[in-house]
């Protein structure tokens, strides 16, 4: 298969992910694998990763969740930003620095997405919106693991 065949494969993954549906007692639990998959990409190819395909991937997120149309895209750009300047300081981390670094992203993330629902009047004011950042972080090092194997199997470059 050629290389950017699997990438497509890695990002239209997270978005299928994006889709499952969550019981509603473990919604707060769920991941952001779209993100979770761009920062990835983001920190493995940051010369050929970054601003750009953030956007549309927030976008996809926004048109498949029925959200405010450029809700995820602006903080999947900044998220992404962030990471393409610190990408050389995050490949010298073990993987549970990078979990941490990641559920940080992702808090400012869940802050966003936060404050526009409390702004339109859809959600209440709880710590539990940090619960994804958390769950984001702890499955870090084993979507690092994966999505490492598919880049140098199919020499991803």
């Amino acid at each position: 298969m050629k290389p950017i065949f699997v990438f497509c494969i890695t990002l239209l993954t997270a978005l299928m992910l994006e889709a499952v549906p969550f019981p509603e007692e473990l919604v707060w639990f769920r991941p952001e694998w779209a993100l979770l998959v761009i920062l990835y990409w983001v920190i493995a190819l940051p010369f050929r990763v970054g601003v750009g395909l953030a956007w549309f991937l927030g976008l996809m997120v926004d048109l498949l969740q029925g959200g405010i149309i450029g809700q995820h895209s602006l903080t999947y750009v900044i998220i992404a930003y962030t990471c393409a300047v610190f990408y050389k300081r995050l490949r010298m981390y073990h993987r549970w620095q990078q979990g941490f670094f990641v559920c940080c992203l992702v808090s400012i993330n869940q802050l966003v997405d936060f404050w526009v629902d409390h702004y339109l009047g859809h959600a209440e004011p709880t710590l539990l919106i940090f619960m994804p950042a958390v769950m984001t972080g702890l499955l870090w090092p084993w979507s690092f693991i994966i999505l490492r194997s598919v880049r140098r199997i199919y020499a991803i470059r």
